[in-house]
């Protein structure tokens, strides 16, 4: 039994390695991330960990940031529960709705086709990229009853008109016991994530 479980143990490491190899590693800092540096710009995929934009008790729009009207950031380490953020300055719950927002800076003239696999959230959000509203999971709202939550992975293409990249997703949770964007979000080359996405199948 003992040997089974240290078998078990060993695979899922090499798993886990497998998935990691070929990853770059940049990290979101006050809610910008930095490609530019990555290895190879035509053949990559990143996780969109770091700090994230994160403001509770809003649901932001395009315009809202075109025209400033928004609060000050908190910044909120992503993939975590929201619930985790709360300290002096901010409280948070497990029920509510918030906003997270990342600006990344893609390589200079990349304009590739880009994939976005987004995982499930907690319990349902809304998604923009450069002003545009790519698709949803669920209904997110400002109440229960204005709320639908569901869980299903998400992949989106997108196409970048310009050396940098604008990520707002509303999310709302009223129906599980911690909420926000507790899974890791994949961002590359489409081909690349694609294949990626589908192999994880």
């Amino acid at each position: 039994m003992r040997s089974r479980i240290i078998f078990c143990l060993a695979l899922l490491l090499c798993l886990n390695i497998t998935e990691s190899a070929g990853h770059d590693t940049p990290l979101a800092v006050k809610g910008v991330l930095d490609l530019r540096s990555i290895k190879d710009p035509y053949d990559f995929t990143v996780m969109l960990n770091g700090e994230w934009e994160f403001y509770w008790n809003t649901m932001l729009t395009p315009s809202d940031i075109s025209e400033g009207k928004h609060p000050a950031p908190y910044f909120g380490r992503v993939p975590a529960y929201w619930t985790g953020y709360s300290n002096d300055s901010l409280k948070t719950e497990r029920y509510g709705y918030a906003a997270y927002r990342l600006t990344i800076i893609l390589p200079q003239n990349f304009r590739e086709s880009l994939g976005l696999d987004l995982p499930v959230f907690d319990s349902s959000y809304e998604i923009y990229v450069d002003g545009k509203n790519l698709g949803e999971n669920g209904i997110p709202g400002k109440t229960k009853d204005e709320t639908l939550p569901d869980y299903r992975r998400n992949f989106f293409r997108i196409n970048p008109a310009s050396d940098t990249l604008s990520i707002i997703i509303n999310v709302a949770n009223f129906h599980h016991r911690r909420g926000g964007f507790w899974l890791p979000a994949k961002l590359g080359t489409f081909g690349n994530v694609q294949r990626r996405m589908a192999s994880s199948w």
